[in-house]
C-alpha cells in the first residue's frame, strides 16, 4: 500500500461561519460541498469541515489540532493577522527547528502554520 494523500476532518458548530473564516481569513478555497460537509484546499493541503447536521461520526467541535508545513510563514502571518485571524501563538523561531505560529477557528480548533529553519 502506498498512501497518496490525507484530509483532516474538523468538526464545527456553525458551517457558514467556519467557511467564512477559513476562506476569507485563512485563504482556503472550497473544493467540494456535500450537504453540511465541505472540502477546502490551501495549496496541497486538504481540510474537511464537518457541520452539525452531517451524517456519520460526530465529534465535539474545538478538539482538532493541525500542523501545516509551509514554504514561508512570515508574510502569511502578517496577511491573516491583518484580516483578523484568531492568533493564539505569535510567530517565532522554535527550539524544535520550526518558525511557526498558531491560530484558532471560531470553535477553538487549532491550526499551526510553520516552516523549517534547520
Amino acid at each position: 500500500m502506498k498512501a497518496i494523500s490525507s484530509a483532516s476532518v474538523i468538526h464545527v458548530s456553525n458551517l457558514p461561519a467556519s467557511l467564512s473564516y477559513y476562506c476569507d481569513i485563512l485563504g482556503f478555497s472550497e473544493d467540494f460541498r456535500f450537504g453540511d460537509y465541505v472540502g477546502l484546499l490551501h495549496g496541497n493541503v486538504l481540510v474537511h469541515l464537518n457541520g452539525q447536521t452531517n451524517q456519520g461520526i460526530k465529534k465535539i467541535p474545538g478538539g482538532a489540532h493541525l500542523c501545516i508545513d509551509c514554504d514561508t510563514v512570515d508574510s502569511f502571518y502578517e496577511q491573516i493577522k491583518a484580516k483578523g485571524a484568531l492568533i493564539t501563538v505569535t510567530l517565532d523561531d522554535r527550539d524544535y527547528g520550526m518558525r511557526d505560529f498558531g491560530v484558532n477557528d471560531p470553535d477553538g480548533n487549532t491550526l499551526v502554520f510553520g516552516s523549517s529553519i534547520v
